[in-house]
């Protein structure tokens, strides 16, 4: 089985995306995904096109941040920003153009930023939202690149793609990861795990609810042990191209 370990959250803040160029240079992250119009997010690109071997996704984002594209009204609160959480999962009257119009804004904007663009996923999961789902996927088969399964297991070009985003919380151990891994073994070719790790800053501190535990994170997912224990379980680590080939 093929272990894609997807670092969330890239642009966030700077401690995030060192945090995850060193889960990259020291460890077994292979893949991210870059928040665009978020702070960091020019360092973010300037990282990655000097570390060409992690590929870089887009996170899509529709509950955080300000909007992209111009008149998105049913996207929005009541201070012009993007919705938190709670709002965007009530709000079943988001307008599908408007949608699509911000998602392809986003998209547009990662392009020209000189990054090649691996695969796409979602911001709390946004994609996943019953109106913004058929948009996500509509937009990943134009731009061809593979969408963060939208359940625990799907298929992609012929191949068993599994995800789990279990690897999370304030009590992670490297045995809790193996733990993730071995469910799925023998049941899809390619599975993706989601992780957070990053160094900590104040802007994160002011960004996320989740702040601490990304540095437990970070060390479970750069201690070598890791990787001797997942290629005895025969996974090999690897990114969304292995979902092209």
């Amino acid at each position: 089985m093929k272990l894609i370990v997807n670092a969330d959250d890239f642009g966030l803040t700077r401690g995030v995306n060192l945090g995850i160029i060193e889960a990259f240079q020291q460890g077994i992250v292979r893949s991210t995904t870059l928040m665009v119009g978020m702070p960091a997010e020019r360092h973010a690109a300037e990282l990655a096109k000097l570390n060409p071997g992690l590929k870089v996704g887009i996170h899509l984002r529709l509950t955080a941040g300000t909007p992209m594209a111009e008149n998105v009204p049913t996207l929005l609160d009541q201070t012009g920003k993007l919705q938190n959480q709670s709002q965007f999962w009530d709000n079943q009257s988001m307008n599908s153009q408007e949608i699509e119009r911000e998602l392809r804004a986003q998209i547009e904007h990662f392009l020209s930023l000189g990054v090649q663009l691996s695969h796409m996923d979602g911001h709390h999961h946004c994609h996943r939202h019953a109106l913004v789902a058929p948009i996500a996927r509509k937009l990943s088969e134009e731009y061809r690149v593979p969408l963060r399964p939208e359940n625990e297991m799907t298929q992609y070009q012929g191949k068993s793609l599994g995800f789990s985003d279990k690897f999370y919380g304030d009590s992670l151990t490297g045995e809790n990861l193996l733990d993730i891994v071995r469910q799925y073994l023998g049941r899809v070719q390619v599975l993706e795990l989601m992780a957070h790790p990053a160094l900590i800053d104040e802007p994160l501190l002011k960004a996320s609810g989740y702040a601490t535990a990304r540095t437990r994170e970070l060390a479970i997912l750069t201690d070598p042990s890791l990787l001797e224990a997942l290629g005895g379980m025969g996974v090999t680590i690897s990114d969304y191209s292995c979902l092209q080939d």
